[in-house]
């Protein structure tokens, strides 16, 4: 059975409240999902199936008890469970018990003491706490999963999550062992196993297209153009990029194979990833931590190839290859073309560390470009079976760019893209891909120098004061290209002083989004820009952040504390206040205000207590 790191859970009781212990980590949520999409793959018999899920179960929620009903002739009938129970396991109809109810409504319930909810169970059950799922195949209820435990609180949502995945990964396998026990009674149910098969593919396109953005937004001058092309309905390649402030970490990824099992693997590169860069991890820490916390959940045989490229506010940029295809520069003022690589290995095979990834360095220049691709486009043969080769797709290169320069005054890393993959399909005809599609492309601002020089200019003239000179010159960089990330934090900051609130909230939320800037200071000129809109809800909505952010700002915390008083929360506001100063607890101005509002609530309190001062003005 899968091998999951956690301990053993326990409920316990703190000031009244429930709490469970142990239980799962966010890392063992993906290894569990990858684990049952592979422990269902393989199976193609009800009654392994079965066996399967109650296992499954027993493992991941520590129950007493599971029962896998399944809907026939009207009832749910209790085909599987962990053990006989007093009174038995009987079939329930829809109106019966936690099964039925959740079967006729298509929702989960999460029951944490049943002992006030005796119509849910039969006289005499021991049962205090219960997961309830449907399974779910389009919009129709196969049956229900039900875990049980003896005690309560034993369960919380997080705990639903993983019932529900893996309830819909059982409702695939279910319809899958249908259809294949199926084939063997009647071999006329091909043409629909094979539409079956076709619709799960599309269902798979659906998923897996939510984490391959195709349509990325510049950054700090760095414009990106792409191409995705699966080989089938879902695909083994993968890229991503992150903004981290100061910083942007593309990715193109390739796994062996093709299809859902491929396709899988993707997105737990793409979960990992995304965890890895949020955790400020460099390079070869990525690429390591990639390999090893993958590695245990590949199905036999498969691996995965990766570049990470990595530019900084500067433009310089640093770059680690695990054995994936070149990075290639064209360097814009020479028309040189230079294939990028370092040492690495693939990821899957055996155990990786630090050590066997070598990390390089290198700068973008204006109107330099950087080109990523899987090896689905240099392997590409055409009718007359000849390979594109490598140096083809160079040469591509270099002469579709300046096809797109003799059109236009400058190009744009998008069209080129376009040119090439026009180009590429050419080249195959009527040749079937032999592999995935994918291209990452990225440009540098030819007119950045131009910006750059023209942000000097504005920069002085605001420390100057000379306020007219410095919006004028802004403004003009963010026409010129509206992802520089100075220009918006100058606009935003400058109109923000000018209490242009609008204004501020437009340059500043877009500094967020564009640069991938996530500092409290920010989210909190934000929120206080929308305070002074009276757009409260999202002024809370970015105090929160900036809180989550740094949870001793104490600025954020007064003016969250205003927000509630807004909405005439005084509570709300005053835990706020408490919370602050547990967090920053030499504050005066926290101290101040909390003690100024929980007077107001006593004199609200006693009438008698209206004499006295009044001023509950928080001190911001």
């Amino acid at each position: 059975m899968i091998e999951l790191k956690f301990g053993q859970r326990k409920v316990v009781s703190f000031r009244g409240n429930h709490k469970v212990v142990g239980g799962l980590t966010e890392k063992n949520k993906i290894d569990i999902l990858l684990y049952i999409s592979k422990e269902f793959a393989s199976v193609d018999k009800h009654d392994e199936l079965y066996n399967s899920v109650t296992n499954i179960c027993k493992d991941i929620f520590e129950c007493d008890n599971t029962t896998l009903r399944i809907w026939k002739d009207g009832l749910l009938v209790p085909v599987r469970y962990l053990r006989e129970t007093t009174p038995p396991r009987r079939s329930v109809t829809e109106k019966e018990g936690y099964s039925g109810h959740t079967f006729k409504t298509k929702t989960s319930l999460l029951v944490q003491n049943l002992e006030y909810h005796p119509e849910y169970i039969d006289e005499g059950e021991s049962t205090l706490s219960v997961m309830c799922v449907p399974i779910l195949y389009k919009d129709e209820v196969l049956g229900t999963i039900a875990v049980e435990s003896e005690h309560s609180f034993f369960y919380i949502e997080d705990d639903i999550e993983i019932l529900e995945a893996l309830a819909s990964q059982l409702a695939l396998a279910l319809t899958s062992v249908r259809l294949i026990e199926g084939l063997i009674e009647a071999n006329q149910r091909e043409a629909g196993i094979l539409k079956q098969l076709e619709f799960d593919m599309r269902m798979g396109r659906n998923v897996q297209s939510q984490i391959i953005n195709t349509n990325i937004a510049p950054w700090n001058g760095i414009h990106f153009g792409t191409y995705y092309e699966p080989m089938t309905e879902v695909s083994g390649d993968y890229f991503d990029v992150v903004r981290h402030g100061n910083a942007v970490t593309v990715i193109i990824a390739d796994v062996s194979g093709h299809g859902i099992p491929a396709a899988l693997v993707t997105m737990s590169i793409h979960y990992q990833f995304r965890r890895c860069t949020s955790l400020g991890l460099g390079l070869t820490e990525i690429l390591t931590e990639l390999g090893e916390s993958i590695r245990p959940q590949l199905p036999e045989g498969t691996y995965f190839t990766a570049f990470i490229l990595r530019i900084y506010g500067d433009y310089s940029y640093s770059y680690v290859n695990g054995a994936h295809q070149k990075l290639i520069h064209f360097r814009n003022d020479t028309g040189v073309i230079d294939e990028l690589d370092s040492n690495g290995v693939p990821m899957g095979i055996f155990e990786v560390s630090r050590s066997n990834f070598e990390e390089k360095h290198g700068r973008i220049n204006p109107g330099d470009i950087l080109i990523l691709t899987s090896d689905g486009i240099v392997e590409q043969k055409n009718p007359e079976r000849q390979e594109l080769g490598n140096a083809r797709f160079l040469d591509w290169v270099r002469q579709e760019k300046q096809t797109l320069e003799e059109q236009r005054d400058r190009i744009y890393v998008g069209d080129l893209v376009d040119s090439l993959i026009s180009r590429f399909k050419r080249y195959k005809g009527e040749a079937r891909n032999g592999d995935d599609i994918s291209i990452m492309a990225l440009q540098c601002n030819p007119l950045l120098n131009k910006a750059k020089s023209m942000m000097n200019v504005a920069k002085t003239a605001a420390r100057e004061k000379n306020d007219s000179l410095a919006y004028d010159k802004a403004l003009d960089v963010y026409s010129l290209d509206d992802s520089i990330k100075d220009s918006l934090l100058l606009l935003g900051r400058m109109y923000y002083r000018d209490r242009n609130f609008p204004k501020a909230i437009q340059f500043l939320d877009k500094f967020v989004k564009t640069s991938g800037e996530d500092s409290a200071y920010i989210h909190y000129l934000i929120g206080r820009a929308y305070y002074e809109t009276e757009n409260i809800q999202e002024s809370k909505r970015s105090l929160k952040r900036s809180l989550a952010i740094d949870h001793t700002y104490s600025k954020a915390s007064l003016r969250l504390a205003r927000c509630y008083l807004k909405d005439n929360q005084s509570p709300k506001a005053i835990k706020v206040l408490q919370q602050g100063i547990k967090s920053a607890p030499t504050n005066e101005y926290l101290k101040i205000s909390l003690k100024k509002l929980e007077d107001l609530m006593r004199k609200k309190e006693d009438p008698s207590l209206s004499g006295e001062d009044d001023d509950t003005k928080l001190a911001v």
